[in-house]
């Protein structure tokens, strides 16, 4: 049997983070459990966007504090995170589109960003890529980041080993253990680990983690697909996302390769970790309507990984009233990679000191109690923010 004071289940960014604050601020027996190796999950199946620009003001607010996390995390940390502003082009193909972003631009100037609203010959001045494709009505600009994953996760992993925190890979938890309405700990195929905190930060498997614990949450896993091609000579730099006719995006790295995805109208919802033919084929026609001079750019390999999300697309952060002991820590909405780091720093400095930052207050993690058959509105991203779910 192993003691420790915290018990983290999920090794990916936020798990990790958590785990090094804790021990800053002086826990000293923590506990990261994962079931496959470190970052295994979303953390290492994404592209490292940390994009400031959201779409309400509870978003923007904790998005422009992550991103400052994130800017400082390499001197936090000790080793470069490759953060790069290679700056973002939200970009608008609907008149519908460049109204609601008047108001989002509007939104984000007032919390102190500095976006601006183009129109269609700008768009296409600064975003030359998309010579050729289909025109857009303009778009959002901001000086945004881009961070390179492994790079971000070696320095945490680094800075867990020299802090003392211990790492359990190839470790699955099958079982919360409980004493009453309290955590007791968790059990795994290795055998028990004793705990007064259990924390579930397992991404998109945190849904089902939870219910071990005996607590319902409506955090549902979708898969998300991406492609990379060969290297070649810069021809971009704002990384670009766009939303009609359905969601995609598309950046260049620094070491050259192009990074694309397209979602697909109606993915099943559950883990799903297959790259597939057809993903391949919706992202390159999608991507090439777009920018067809992207086309001559061979596909080296692909992944999927999955958005772990909630009804109203805001992370679950915090204690679990009917569970003392029992921690969330999920439910990131795509958004896991930008927001890990500062969840890991509010939520260890909220379980030292016992008092909830101001920033958490709208991720309360009991917020969905007696409504947890709410389902997650997916296929449309602009109506997701408006919908906030609905029941099942």
């Amino acid at each position: 049997m192993i003691r420790a004071d915290v018990a983290i289940v999920g090794g990916g960014i936020t798990g990790l983070s958590l785990a090094v604050e804790l021990a800053r601020l002086g826990k000293r027996e923590i506990l990261v459990l994962e079931r496959r190796f470190t970052g295994a999950g979303g953390s290492s199946r994404n592209v490292g966007r940390i994009r400031a620009m959201q779409l309400t003001e509870e978003l923007a607010r904790f998005a422009i504090a992550a991103q400052a996390k994130h800017e400082a995390l390499a001197d936090e940390l000790g080793v470069n995170t490759l953060f790069w502003r290679a700056g973002y082009g939200w970009v608008l193909y609907e008149e519908a589109e460049m109204a609601r972003m008047a108001g989002v631009r509007d939104m984000l100037r007032s919390l102190g960003l500095k976006p601006e609203l183009i129109g269609s010959a700008e768009t296409m001045r600064r975003l030359p890529v998309l010579e050729g494709g289909k025109r857009p009505t303009g778009a959002l600009m901001h000086s945004d980041a881009i961070v390179h994953h492994d790079a971000v996760l070696y320095a945490y992993r680094a800075a867990a080993r020299r802090l003392g925190i211990r790492l359990m890979e190839e470790t699955e938890v099958v079982e919360v253990l409980r004493q009453g309405d309290e955590v007791a700990g968790v059990r795994t195929a290795a055998g028990e680990v004793r705990a007064g905190l259990v924390v579930n930060a397992a991404g998109g498997w945190s849904g089902n983690f939870s219910a071990r614990a005996d607590v319902r949450i409506p955090n549902t896993p979708l898969r998300r697909e991406a492609l990379v091609t060969e290297a070649v000579q810069p021809f971009m730099q704002a990384a670009i996302t766009f939303y009609r006719p359905q969601e995609g995006w598309f950046n260049q790295t620094l070491r050259g390769e192009l990074v694309a995805g397209c979602l697909a109208p109606a993915e099943e919802p559950g883990v799903n970790l297959s790259a597939t033919a057809r993903s391949l084929g919706r992202t390159a026609r999608t991507i090439l309507a777009k920018a067809p001079r992207l086309g001559h750019l061979r596909v080296v390999r692909q992944w999927a990984g999955v958005y772990d999300m909630t009804p109203d697309r805001k992370p679950l952060v915090g204690p679990v009233a009917r569970l003392k002991g029992f921690v969330q820590a999920n439910g990131c909405n795509g958004r896991g990679f930008l927001l890990g780091p500062l969840i890991g720093e509010l939520l260890a400095r909220w379980l030292n000191s016992g008092e909830r930052p101001a920033l958490l207050d709208g991720f309360d993690a009991n917020r969905f109690e007696g409504r947890e058959d709410m389902t997650v509105e997916a296929e449309d991203y602009y109506a997701g923010y408006a919908a906030g779910g609905k029941r099942g």
